[in-house]
């Protein structure tokens, strides 16, 4: 697989605040949004899987479960938990407990989806 393809490996850095940051290229599955990306948004869409699962948290206005989504976009369940760990930690979702399950949805105003405009529907 070729991994500049994917902009895994196409790192660069670029002063911010005085100091090194790293940037990744914005993978060819995102359309949209800035052509540089920090750590935290690259990884939002780093993934192919992970950015169809924001796409469609995008798109579901009451959120999704873990089961739902699991459906949906046809992998294991712990794959599906694992991708949305990765989502919670950079706050590109919340989530609530509703009964037994917990439901989670986008949350939009998040710097990935605010500043890096990283396009979710």
């Amino acid at each position: 697989m070729d991994k500049k393809k994917l902009g895994t490996r196409d790192a660069k850095t670029k002063p911010a605040h005085g100091k090194e940051e790293k940037t990744y290229k914005r993978p060819l599955w995102v359309k949209s949004g800035e052509e540089e990306l920090c750590p935290d948004c690259f990884k939002v869409v780093g993934d192919k899987s992970r950015y169809n699962m924001v796409c469609m948290l995008g798109k579901a206005k009451e959120g999704m479960t873990v089961g739902e989504l699991t459906e949906q976009v046809k992998l294991a369940q712990p794959t599906v938990t694992h991708h949305l760990n990765m989502l919670r930690s950079v706050d590109a979702v919340e989530s609530k407990t509703r009964g037994r399950e917990r439901v989670y949805k986008l949350n939009r105003d998040a710097h990935c989806f605010e500043e890096c405009r990283i396009p979710f529907e």
